[in-house]
Parts: structure tokens; sequence; C-alpha cells
């Protein structure tokens, strides 16, 4: 009876899940290391008018950590070679000298009105960053809601998941204070970033 609980106990503890190793050159970041770095990276927002839910927003900020961070977590998760993550990095690098990029996660109760992303939304995203203000575009993310919701855990099947980018270099963008602000006929918010 003994060995039989032995075994047992060798079978479930050896069984649970490992992480998986990153290709050499690729630096490595835990679950809980990435989790923790996206969620210092991202304020959320909930407006309300009395009791009504108006809107709900996250945005996580892609700055050069977390764009670091979301490679090297997606090389480990997608078991990516080494030259497979240059040329991802590559294409982030080169979107950075011309943009800075946001995950926002929104939410409106009237689902007609979730459209950050179509020609004739009502709503505008600005950012404000060294005194100067940018207007943002949207572009609705097409991934599995399970894949985003691992990327950033504050995404829910509620909300809808954009890519929001402003017309900012990313290397002037990063480490300084910034507003978004996202308003529209049916309400507004700010979100700050330090």
């Amino acid at each position: 009876m003994k060995l039989i609980s032995l075994l047992l106990i060798t079978l479930l503890t050896s069984s649970c899940a490992t992480q998986l190793p990153v290709a050499q050159g690729i630096k490595e970041i835990s679950t809980s290391d990435y989790q923790s770095l996206v969620e210092k990276k991202t304020t959320k927002v909930e407006v309300y008018s009395g009791l009504y839910n108006q809107m709900t927003v996250s945005a996580t900020r892609m700055d050069g950590e977390m764009t670091e961070a979301y490679l090297s977590h997606s090389a480990r998760l997608l078991q990516w070679s080494a030259a497979q993550h240059q040329t991802e990095k590559a294409k982030m690098i080169s979107q950075g000298t011309e943009k800075t990029e946001f995950f926002v996660s929104f939410y409106t109760p009237e689902r007609k009105h979730n459209d950050l992303s179509s020609n004739k939304s009502m709503w505008k995203i600005y950012l404000d960053i060294n005194g100067q203000r940018y207007e943002g575009t949207a572009k609705k993310m097409k991934s599995q809601l399970t894949e985003i919701e691992t990327m950033y855990p504050s995404h829910n099947r509620w909300s809808n998941p954009y890519s929001v980018t402003f017309p900012i270099a990313a290397a002037i963008a990063d480490g300084k204070p910034a507003v978004m602000t996202i308003t529209g006929t049916l309400a507004s918010t700010q979100l700050k970033f330090e």
C-alpha cells in the first residue's frame, strides 16, 4: 500500500506543468513576472452614470520594457527560434520608430457603441505627452480570446481588444508621463500612465 501511495505521489508531482525553455539568446521571463509587468503597465477605468456602466477601459502601455517582455513571453509560449524572435523584434522596433502603441480592452453595454476602429466611430482617442496631443488610430485585434487573455490578463470576453497607435516615436514617448483620453457622445475618460 505504501508503494502504491509513493508511486501515486511521484506521478502527481512529476506530471505538473513545467515552464518551457526559450531558445538561447532570448531573455527569459517567467509567467508570473510577465503578468506583474502587464499589471504595472496597465491602467483601468470604469465610467458610471449613477448605477449604469457607460464604459470600462483598460489600456496597457507597450513601451520598450513591455515590448521586450511581450516578445520573450511569446517566444517561450510559441517556442520561437532565436531567428524568429529576432525577426519579430525587428518588426516591433521598426513600428516603434514611427508610432507608440497601447493595447486597449474596451467595453460598452451597447454592442453597437463598442466601435473604436470604425470609420464612423463616435469615439476619439488622444494621447497627451510632452505637452503635445496626438490623435490615435484603433485597430480591432483578430486573435483568439484565449491568446489575448494570455498576453493581457486584464482583458475579458465582454470587452473588445484593440491596438491603438499614436504618431509619436516610441523612443520619444518611453518613460514619460502620458494621459490617454477616450471621449465620445456617451462618455469621456482619461487613463494616466507614469
